[in-house]
């Protein structure tokens, strides 16, 4: 039954490995393991973990613009991956966000009926986002010391890698390190046109209780769902007063859940 991969849940971390990062890698690389161990613990959740580490665009970066790392459920695994990142290069201020953001939501393997999440972390903003601010609010910002200030040489922008994660189903979470207030809002653009959000931080420790507050309240919305999906298969049509009276809850919440299950393939 599709029922039984209701708790499959896919995340992908998609990390800014340039210099500037240096301190929250070096920090972050055991708790990362430790919070992933710590999630797949619940055992309700049947988790996998992937990988997008970003740079930057040549001749800016010239070592990489991404590496992927399968999600995987082995986290020995996603432990050598996470060990061997090291954080280099990135030439100026804004990075390959755009493209680590979208490989991340358009080159992991997600399962069919997976809940599916991006974890969003860097301390810079992408290219072309003070233009794309420009466009968008009409606010008069200067270039940020931005080698392509007027477009990402990827292609991509705000819309195009947010429809990608709509196409595929995935919600992001932007994890803006530090207080760089760009950074902080190109995170929350993307995160919020997928129905996520973002949070600041100012070091490894401080992002992962975030991280782990996120992921738990996400977890406590698919334990929901699964209450929501029994009762429905236990009656001829759906009724959201009838399901929000069992349940005892709202027709808002139980309309969430109702839509959340049919955009998985639950209901179809």
């Amino acid at each position: 039954m599709r029922s039984e991969h209701l708790n499959d849940v896919d995340l992908c971390f998609a990390i800014d490995t340039t210099g500037s990062m240096g301190g929250f890698i070096r920090s972050a690389q055991q708790q990362l393991l430790d919070t992933m161990s710590l999630l797949s613990a619940d055992g309700n959740i049947n988790l996998q973990v992937g990988l997008v580490e970003y740079r930057d665009h040549p001749p800016q970066e010239r070592s990489f613009v991404t590496r992927i790392y399968p999600l995987t459920a082995d986290f020995s695994q996603m432990q050598t991956s996470i060990n061997r990142l090291q954080a280099a290069g990135g030439g100026d201020a804004p990075e390959a966000v755009y493209q680590g953001v979208f490989d991340a939501c358009a080159k992991m393997q997600w399962r069919e009926y997976s809940c599916r999440f991006v974890m969003l972390v860097g301390d810079a903003p992408p290219h072309g986002f003070f233009s794309w601010l420009r466009d968008n609010t009409g606010r008069s910002v200067s270039s940020g010391g931005d080698t392509w200030p007027k477009g990402c040489p990827s292609g991509l922008d705000i819309q195009s890698v947010t429809a990608e994660a709509e196409k595929q189903r995935v919600k992001i979470y932007g994890l803006s390190m530090g207080a760089n207030s760009a950074t902080q809002e190109a995170f929350s653009a993307i995160a919020q046109l997928t129905g996520g959000q973002c949070e600041t931080a100012q070091n490894a420790s401080h992002i992962i209780s975030k991280m782990v507050a996120v992921l738990n309240v996400e977890f406590r919305t698919i334990q929901f769902d699964r209450r929501v999906l029994e009762v429905i298969q236990g009656c001829d049509r759906i009724e959201l007063d009838d399901l929000a009276g069992q349940l005892e809850t709202s027709r808002l919440t139980v309309a969430g859940a109702i839509s959340r299950l049919g955009k998985r393939g639950f209901l179809a």
